[in-house]
């Protein structure tokens, strides 16, 4: 089991066929047991409603035929031939026959003409008196309606009950019949007494017969005591009804419900006339052969569609996984070091979109790693560079400290001062011991600067420095200041009438809760074109977007700002802009940097 999760969480392959197959079966599972709920719902329904017409009819067949049965009773109950009848006494032989031959030739003749499933009628008056009459089956020999076990029916009014009576015969043999005994209980002022009635059960059975549903359903009929009247099954008849559902039929006078013990749907209703419930019983499993069918060809579904989703997603995923597995293959060669590996990844999918992303990647990595050693063998050049600029550099100091004393002894003060600020501008840029300085030797190198180039322009130039107090202490990188200004002696050119004016502004300001140093410097030029200056702050953001590929080397401005952004690299408002003013003639250059007092400060910040 184990072997198998890792092998499955190992591959995508398996992870897409399982996935797949797992969503086909769900769907599969789920639309068949919809089909199979809803299927069986509808049967479950068709039967109830078939089984409960053939309920409806049999019911009134059986009132149908109970009520003519009630009709001969009642016109038999109110002849006046049986209220001359009760009246006569036990021992009034001869006037009890006479009139039992009226009330035989009125109405038990007829009646019993018109019922051949009669099989008896008695009549028991209470002074004693006796008549039974019988047609086909006769009464056993000394038969009496006082001893044939009756007594319990005798304390009702009506009575309408089935037995097994031991009480005929038959070609001379004395034969047990299930009989339905009606009885009826008269009275005629102090005079009462009993008509009874047995009827053949045979038609009664006929009718229960008729309840069939299908092939294996059946229907009885019970009293209310769960007694069975009539069944199909002969030897349970008068037995009583021993079944759970018992008591929902006895409490009720109609109705349906679904045992789930025996699978079978039971339907009932009430007779009318009498305490009697026809029942039918019908087995769900004879109607839901085609619900079995279904639910046994859903499941055949479910496989083959679970087969053909294996078979789908081997397809579905081969389509891609091998690319994906050409692409990782070319993942674990890059990370053993081989990168020039040419893509062989095809398509125009996803897949094949991160295989030539990855290529592309990888194009860009092995060029960085060209340029990384060509920087090296820079810096190497450099360092050596730098060595040869320090040997000059002393012969340079030496020579201008020659030019100073020569100045000096002559009394030439401008070539003098202008010999020191030259001399001290070189030892500024040529110190490598630290690449930021304090504002205030910023500030120095920039006058110094700016003192040779007022000796060398007069009239020509104008300047302007304004510097807050609490800024000299702060630090900057060092050669920011000058080469703008520098880069404003070469460009900016006023009108013919006017002489070159420089403002410069270095102040503390605030930006979202933090200090910042900002320094402006502006000139009274023409000002940047309009293609210039589009095209210089592109550049500036292309830095700002990635410092280290700057290879813009000609542009002063533009290094200045790679210098801002690489040093500054998690401040978003270090750098430079450049604008031209809407109100003022010439160019408007800003610098920003972190107001920071200690060097620990700034490299701190640079991390």
């Amino acid at each position: 089991m184990n072997k198998f999760l890792k092998l499955i969480s190992s591959k995508m392959k398996w992870k897409l066929m399982l996935v797949i197959s797992a969503l086909m079966l769900i769907v599969v599972v789920f639309a068949g047991l919809i089909v199979y709920s809803k299927t069986s719902a509808i049967i479950k329904s068709d039967v109830e409603r078939l089984s409960n017409q053939v309920l409806k009819q049999a019911n009134l067949n059986l009132e149908r035929y109970f009520n003519y049965y009630s009709e001969g009773f009642m016109l038999m109950s109110i002849s006046a031939e049986i209220e001359s009848w009760l009246q006569v006494q036990k021992d009034d032989k001869f006037r009890s026959f006479i009139l039992f031959q009226k009330i035989r030739d009125n109405y038990i003749t007829p009646y019993m003409y018109q019922y051949p499933e009669v099989m008896s009628v008695t009549l028991y008056n209470s002074n004693g008196n006796e008549i039974n009459y019988s047609t086909k089956y006769g009464l056993v020999l000394n038969y009496s309606f006082i001893d044939s076990g009756l007594e319990s029916f005798m304390a009702r009014d009506n009575v309408a009950d089935v037995r097994w009576s031991n009480d005929y015969y038959f070609e001379g043999k004395t034969i047990e019949l299930p009989v339905i005994t009606l009885m009826r209980k008269i009275r005629y002022g102090e005079h009462s007494g009993y008509i009874k009635i047995d009827i053949n059960l045979h038609s009664a059975l006929q009718l229960v017969n008729e309840l069939e549903v299908g092939d294996s359903g059946y229907g009885f009929i019970m009293n209310s005591e769960g007694k069975i009247i009539a069944h199909p099954d002969q030897a349970v008849i008068s037995e009583y009804l021993n079944e759970p559902y018992l008591e929902t039929i006895r409490s009720q006078s109609s109705g349906s419900f679904f045992r789930k013990e025996s699978n079978e749907i039971i339907l009932f209703g009430s007779i009318n006339y009498f305490d009697w419930k026809t029942v039918i019983v019908v087995p769900y499993s004879e109607f839901a052969s085609s619900v079995y069918f279904i639910r046994e060809f859903m499941i055949s579904i479910a496989i083959a569609g679970l087969l053909l989703s294996v078979v789908s997603a081997v397809a579905i995923s081969s389509s891609f996984t091998k690319r994906i597995a050409k692409l990782r293959k070319i993942i674990k060669e890059t990370s053993r070091g081989h990168i020039n590996i040419a893509n062989n990844i095809s398509g125009t999918d996803e897949v094949a979109e991160l295989g030539h992303a990855y290529h592309a990647m990888l194009e860009d990595l092995n060029h960085t790693v060209n340029e990384l050693a060509d920087s090296k063998v820079a810096g190497q050049k450099a360092v050596m560079s730098a060595l040869q600029s320090q040997i000059d550099s002393h012969f340079l100091y030496n020579t201008l400290e020659l030019i100073n004393s020569l100045a000096s002894l002559e009394g030439h003060t401008q070539i003098e001062q202008t010999t020191i600020a030259l001399a001290e501008m070189l030892r500024y840029t040529s110190d490598y011991k630290s690449s930021v300085v304090p504002i205030e030797h910023e500030l120095g190198h920039l006058n110094n600067y700016l003192d040779i180039m007022k000796m060398r322009m007069g009239e020509q130039l104008e300047y302007e420095l304004h510097v807050d107090s609490d800024v000299l202490q702060s630090v900057c990188l060092k050669a920011i200041l000058q080469p703008v200004v520098e880069n404003c002696m070469k460009h900016a050119i006023p009108q013919l009438d006017q002489s070159l004016q420089i403002q410069i502004e270095v102040l503390g300001k605030e930006a979202d809760g933090q200090s910042y140093i900002e320094m402006t410097i502006r000139d009274n030029g023409k000002g940047f074109t309009a293609d210039k200056l589009t095209w210089i702050n592109e550049q500036l953001k292309q830095i700002a977007l990635s410092p280290l590929h700057h290879s813009s080397n000609n542009i002063g401005l533009l290094n200045i700002h790679s210098r801002l952004q690489m040093y500054y690299q998690h401040d978003k408002l270090a750098g430079i802009s450049i604008s031209n003013p809407e109100h003022a003639a010439g160019a408007e250059i800003i610098i920003r940097m972190p107001k920071v007092q200690a060097l620990q400060e700034v490299h701190a910040n640079a991390i």
